[in-house]
């Protein structure tokens, strides 16, 4: 009797867990995806691109930028804050937010720098 009110109580307790955080959950997904699910939030790998036509609103202090998805369609970015540390530096960005009309609102910038990751080799490792 026990074990069946303390499976009850466990399978409660996910049931409201998944459904308090299946609004949170965000999916990698591209701008098509995006564009379809209006306000969904959602990560887009992508990679900053025009980098000339990017610019930074200091007095709504929103930077402006081109972003290409992995399918390779391009949409311009509003991130609400000045442009990120590194972010000239990174091959590819992990957009977090949401799709509006044409424009991805993003919310979050992850920064992808794979030379970060590379494997430093030591004097000796070519003897």
């Amino acid at each position: 009797m026990r074990l069946l009110f303390g499976a009850i109580a466990v399978g409660t307790l996910l049931s409201f867990l998944l459904l308090s955080l299946g609004e949170e959950l965000t999916i990698y997904a591209d701008f098509r995806t995006a564009a379809a699910h209006p306000g969904r939030t959602y990560h887009i790998v992508a990679e900053w691109v025009e980098r000339t036509n990017s610019y930074y609103d200091a007095q709504r202090d929103i930077f402006w930028f081109r972003a290409q998805d992995s399918l390779g369609e391009v949409r311009l970015v509003r991130y609400p804050d000045p442009k990120p540390i590194n972010f000239d530096a990174a091959q590819k960005v992990v957009l977090i937010g949401h799709q509006q009309d044409s424009i991805f609102y993003a919310e979050k910038i992850l920064m992808k720098c794979p030379s970060k990751y590379k494997e430093e080799r030591s004097p000796s490792a070519n003897l």
